[in-house]
């Protein structure tokens, strides 16, 4: 902060010195510091000036800020080991939790928060809309924040009524008009690389309390809740604002979600970054109607993925089927050909890989090509090879009208149904797309 106080300081000998600086140069100083919450809360305090460039950059996404550590922690990615020592403080965190939570609840001065005992009657009402600047609403985080808001509130002999979870969760869809980025993470695979410095209460949350949820089904009972939720709230006129602006969406619960997609893909047209899990919870693993919900979900998918006039980033999470694959892959060819940059495919299974070659000829500008622990059945693969049925035919030009002059990024990696490696397969399909894009370096 010593450039803040550099340019805070009086000069006795100059009568007309400012104080502070214009606006159209605080703001790209504060905007160096977007991620530096204890930075941007001194920037607050500088100047009414200072304060308008910084304050709604607190707010975007102050949910993410409450989990963020200012300390690097090098134990969160290996499972916590040593985590006591990097762990912030518990009071401290819930403290800020009930702050926080307190200041968005008083905004609308809901009678049923009243009646629940969420509020008190006599409450002061926040005459900010704080709403007005939430971009970035994480579910994860939210649910988080509401666990630990009623952990303060019963550590101070307060007590909150079970069902206060579900009233603040519609409460927030309901209230926000100008969200940009929506994420529903709650086992936390893309949290991991959007956040360096995580806090390790937010990660241990692999799973909802089991005296907070049904007894039979405590897995998923909050992820079932706020999937219905949402698929509830986006067929109401009044509040489809909440999705309409959406440019960023992750959605990597092991829920059904063909519902939803269906419903966004009528509200929502501007999504430029999906990122999405197409897997079920285990518990779902002896139902006939699996494989086919599956293929529905895909359908559905796609169907979202068609609604969209500017999709940039797409990634794919464990879909088991190559059926499934073809649909989603298809929909990217038809509808985003001339936009998509960067295509990942994480967990996907894909045992004909000449299929996937027959859509990626189309994706000319793409910048970004991932196959990261993509499964193929080794049998099949060998049984390929040797019948010449598939990419491994050494008589068919599979390079034939593929090319991509802007690819400059590719990884390659294939795993067999036990998760052994499969070298050659990489290999393989990796050197037809070196050949293929000028960009690569073919030492790759």
């Amino acid at each position: 902060m010593l450039l803040l106080n550099f340019f805070t300081k009086n000069n006795e000998n100059n009568v007309g010195y400012s104080k502070t600086l214009p606006p159209e140069l605080i703001r790209p100083i504060v905007l160096h510091l977007k991620n530096d919450k204890k930075s941007l809360h001194s920037c607050l305090l500088v100047s009414r000036d200072w304060c308008k460039e910084t304050v709604d950059l607190l707010w975007k996404q102050p949910f993410h800020f409450l989990y963020t550590c200012n300390k690097t922690n090098s134990s969160v990615f290996s499972r916590f080991k040593n985590s006591k020592k990097y762990c912030c403080s518990n009071k401290k965190r819930q403290y800020q939790a009930n702050n926080l939570l307190m200041t968005y609840l008083l905004i609308k001065h809901n009678k049923e928060f009243v009646e629940k005992g969420i509020i008190k009657a006599k409450s002061k009402r926040i005459t900010f809309d704080y709403f007005e600047f939430l971009f970035v609403l994480d579910f994860h985080e939210l649910y988080c924040t509401i666990k630990d808001w009623n952990q303060w509130n019963k550590s101070n002999s307060k007590f909150i009524k079970k069902n206060a979870f579900e009233s603040i969760m519609k409460y927030f869809i309901t209230n926000t008009p100008k969200l940009k980025i929506l994420s529903f993470d709650p086992k936390f695979i893309f949290y991991k690389i959007n956040n360096k410095n995580p806090c390790l209460s937010l990660i241990k949350v692999d799973k909802y309390d089991k005296d907070e949820v049904n007894v039979y089904n405590h897995f998923s009972y909050r992820d079932n809740y706020i999937l219905n939720l949402l698929i509830e709230e986006s067929t109401i006129p009044e509040i489809t604002q909440f999705f309409a602006n959406l440019t960023e969406l992750v959605l990597t619960v092991r829920e059904r979600k063909y519902e939803i997609f269906s419903s966004l893909s009528q509200i929502c047209y501007n999504i430029q970054k999906l990122i999405i899990r197409i897997n079920y919870h285990p518990i779902y693993t002896f139902c006939e109607a699996t494989e086919l919900e599956i293929l529905f979900e895909s359908y559905y998918l796609a169907s979202l993925i068609r609604s969209q006039h500017n999709l940039v980033h797409f990634e794919l999470f464990d879909i088991p089927e190559m059926g499934s694959i073809n649909e989603i892959l298809k929909s990217l060819k038809e509808s985003q050909h001339n936009s998509l940059k960067t295509l990942i495919l994480n967990n996907a299974r894909i045992n004909y890989n000449s299929n996937i070659l027959s859509y990626i000829r189309y994706l000319q500008n793409l910048q970004e090509l991932r196959f990261n622990r993509c499964i193929c059945n080794r049998n099949v693969f060998f049984n390929n090879k040797y019948d010449k049925n598939d990419i491994f035919n050494e008589e068919k030009n599979y390079e034939e009208d593929l090319w991509l002059p802007n690819l400059k990024y590719l990884q390659v990696d294939y795993i067999d149904e036990k998760g052994e490696e499969l070298n050659e397969l990489s290999f393989i399909l990796s050197s037809i797309l070196i050949r293929c894009s000028p960009l690569l370096n073919n030492d790759i």
